[in-house]
């Protein structure tokens, strides 16, 4: 079979290369994971900031993927993807995105925990003391900065080189699939195919919103906004992990199927539901995004071809052409009709 090719100007990158570099890249992730939580640990027990030590976590994981997928990207095509790594372009409406994917989170925050909440299944108190501020404002900083980092390891660099792969469908699908999978992994539940099932459609949700943007904005402020009113908001567990920082204590009975469990609401038969339903109001409300950012302009191109007519039709045409209504002699020189008397001579 013929080794396929997608050109960019003068460089040729083969599919084989695309997917090596998602490899790579994917490998390097896991890798900084790992160095990212020791370091975090390390510096968190020596300056005593065990507050902070999820933020500095993410902080350090975000720092080592970009660093190492730029220098990957350098070493194998010259910083052909250079803008991929980090896809947060600084165009006109960003904030607008990013607060339409925000939106759209807390919206569906709300519509995951409703079943809860209309079965009489949710119970919950409210704790607060000196230290509830700061742990709040540490959790939303830690979840702003780690949902980032997510997002640039699953829609950004290795999810693009996917793509010229195996075609925006197919990455989508398989990169979602993937990251589910990471995840129930990680913690594990009782009921694990459900849990896969709404990871799934919930990283699926995520990749529209790259697909219909090519920008992490929306997706960012969307997977943001949904960990955050999840987890800080109302308390629930989010994909088997309960943020600390919440000034609640909530608690969700009922059957698996309902509450998720002790995995959250990520692990409930309705979940999916929602987020099938939230993945049509985000295809909505991006029509002008998606016209404005992935739509390439029409240029006008080409040169102009002008070709003279054949000679005998150009003759045939003289001879059919009637005569003109008007039609204006030529002139012949003339003389004086008259001729002037000499001049009289001068007297004296």
């Amino acid at each position: 079979m013929q080794q396929q090719t997608i050109r960019f100007g003068a460089n040729t990158v083969s599919r084989g290369m695309h997917l090596t570099l998602f490899l790579t890249a994917m490998a390097w992730a896991a890798a900084a994971n790992i160095i990212a939580g020791r370091a975090a640990e390390g510096i968190a027990a020596r300056f005593q900031l065990g507050l902070l030590v999820s933020l500095l976590d993410n902080l350090f994981f975000l720092f080592l993927v970009i660093v190492g997928v730029r220098t990957l990207d350098w070493i194998a095509t010259r910083s052909l993807y250079a803008d991929q790594v980090l896809p947060l372009p600084g165009r006109a409406g960003w904030l607008r995105e990013w607060g339409t994917g925000a939106a759209l989170g807390w919206g569906l925050s709300l519509a995951v925990a409703l079943p809860l909440l209309i079965s009489g299944n949710l119970h919950g108190t409210l704790l607060w003391n000196s230290n509830t501020l700061a742990a709040m404002a540490a959790a939303v900083c830690s979840i702003l900065v780690g949902v980032l980092a997510i997002e640039v390891v699953f829609r950004g660099y290795p999810f693009r080189r996917l793509i010229d792969t195996v075609g925006s469908t197919w990455g989508a699908v398989l990169m979602s699939v993937f990251a589910a999978v990471l995840v129930v992994q990680a913690n594990p539940p009782r009921n694990s195919s459900i849990a896969i099932i709404d990871c799934t459609l919930f990283a699926l949700l995520l990749a529209v919103a790259w697909l219909r943007t090519h920008a992490l904005w929306l997706g960012w402020g969307l997977h943001f906004a949904y960990r955050t009113v999840t987890a800080i908001v109302m308390g629930l567990p989010v994909a088997g992990r309960g943020e600390v920082g919440s000034p609640t204590d909530m608690t969700a009975s009922g059957p698996r199927w309902l509450t998720g469990g002790a995995f959250g609401p990520d692990a409930a038969v309705l979940t999916g539901l929602m987020m099938l339903v939230a993945m049509a109001v985000l295809y909505r409300v991006t029509r002008d995004l998606a016209w404005t950012h992935t739509f390439r302009p029409i240029v006008p191109a080409g040169y102009e071809v002008t070709v003279a007519p054949p000679a005998a039709h150009v003759a045939m045409e003289k001879a059919a052409a009637p005569p003109p209504l008007v039609q204006i002699l030529s002139t012949t020189p003339q003389t004086r009709s008259v001729v002037e008397p000499p001049p009289k001579p001068d007297v004296l």
